[in-house]
């Protein structure tokens, strides 16, 4: 049966919380408005730091919310971050220190946050690791235990990082042989797309297994798989479909590939969703933003299934492919769309928009697998006011819209995450 399309309102009072949610990549700073459980521990300079997770169900965000007693909030060199999310636990980063001093180069501290339904939520400090990229470190659940693993690359070879929790130690794993390397591309690579030819870590996913693989993703060309319980680390390939705008237009392929492609672990398969946007950049620049004007006029979506998870681009199937300018929107979520501001400035002489003129990226998959793609959209580009809207690929049309938040720029930064944390949190107190 296909899904009502809605204008979403989350329902706070919900008797149970959602089988999945979408993170604030960003944690807020301060106390949580209502009675969530938290967690507590202590940082690195034994001051009392407190945690906890307000859910709602997508496309509305999901918030975090960091809290130091003893501390003012600008102490914070920046806002806590979350790094990544597997089941029921949560690497959380804090670097606490004067926001104008000179950062140095530790990162801060790290605490994963576990959530459990059967007793109070836990938060724990991780030993001091080597430096290593947000963007590199992944979780592996083990029940009641837990490995943190990040991978580096340098002139001689790849890195690994391991945490244990069980032996409460990091492990450092040098020069990690790669048994299936990158396989060639079907099509020559120009100059203005060399970043195809390396791998620089985007996210990293969990499949788990008897083996406990994760992955690290270069969203432009493919994962390295490693088993993180085999006795002897090695990497292998596996490709991600080549990205449409270089095949089709030979488009210079540069920056975070975040913005335009996604990919999750859903029932044990890799989904991906690809976005592309005919975007023309125009000659003033707009005073609100301080950026550039662009004019956006078209964008669509692409999602492929992948099953075997081999070291062949063959494995990869084409699921299907929506237009905005064709997706379906019916009365009631035009209306909110029209209340939202998104498809007209509120001004005496209001300029209309479709939802293919919306500045649109950052896709990310729906983890219960119903077809549903989310996307942060706004009507400028890197405008402070954002939205997230949920598209329901399978029949085409709009299904939900939810405000993302307008109390801070979201710059070019990742801006959400999705996380299964919620499935694994009791009922929230009072239901």
């Amino acid at each position: 049966m296909a899904a009502s399309t809605t204008a979403f309102h989350p329902d706070p009072a919900a008797s149970s919380p959602p089988p999945w949610i979408l993170l604030d990549a960003n944690a807020h700073i301060g106390e949580c408005p209502d009675d969530t459980a938290s967690a507590m521990d202590l940082t690195s300079n034994d001051k009392l730091i407190e945690v906890s997770i307000r859910s709602v169900e997508p496309p509305a965000p999901s918030r975090l919310f960091v809290h130091c007693p003893d501390l003012e909030s600008d102490v914070f060199r920046e806002d806590p971050r979350i790094l990544c999310t597997a089941e029921g636990f949560l690497l959380l980063r804090v670097h606490i220190g004067s926001r104008t001093g000179i950062k140095s180069l530790e990162k801060g501290d790290y605490f994963v946050f576990q959530a459990a339904q059967d007793e109070p939520p836990s938060l724990r400090r991780l030993p001091q690791p080597l430096p290593f990229s947000d963007d590199s470190v992944g979780l592996l659940p083990r029940g009641k235990h837990f490995m943190v693993a990040a991978l580096s690359s340098s002139a001689d070879g790849y890195h690994l990082y391991v945490f244990n929790s069980e032996l409460w130690a990091w492990n450092f794993f040098t020069k990690v042989p790669v048994v299936s390397p990158h396989i060639p591309f079907p099509i020559d690579i120009r100059k203005n797309a060399i970043r195809l030819c390396r791998h620089t870590t985007s996210t990293v996913i969990t499949i788990g297994g008897d083996g406990g693989t994760m992955g690290w993703v270069d969203l432009w060309s493919g994962i390295l798989l490693c088993d993180l319980l085999c006795s002897s680390h090695t990497l292998r390939s596996v490709p991600l479909p080549m990205p449409g705008r270089y095949v089709r237009r030979q488009e210079k392929i540069l920056g975070c590939p975040k913005a335009f492609r996604g990919i999750a672990v859903v029932q044990g398969c890799l989904m991906m969703v690809e976005m592309e946007s005919c975007v023309k950049r125009l000659p003033e620049w707009d005073r609100e933003t301080e950026f550039p004007k662009f004019r956006v006029d078209e964008w669509e979506l692409t999602t492929y299934t992948n099953r075997k998870i081999t070291n062949s681009r063959e494995d990869w199937k084409f699921d299907c492919t929506v237009k905005a300018s064709g997706i379906r929107i019916d009365d009631a979520m035009r209306w909110e769309l029209l209340q939202s501001g998104l498809l007209h400035e509120r001004t005496s002489a209001a300029i209309q928009r479709n939802l293919e003129n919306l500045h649109t990226c950052q896709p990310i998959l729906s983890l219960d697998d119903k077809g549903v793609v989310y996307l942060l959209t706004r009507p400028k580009f890197n405008q402070r006011k954002a939205w997230v809207i949920a598209v329901d690929m399978e029949n085409n049309k709009l299904q939900a819209l939810a405000e993302f938040g307008t109390d801070r720029s979201l710059g070019l930064s990742f801006a959400y995450c999705p996380s299964r944390i919620s499935s694994y949190m009791g009922t929230p107190p009072g239901n």
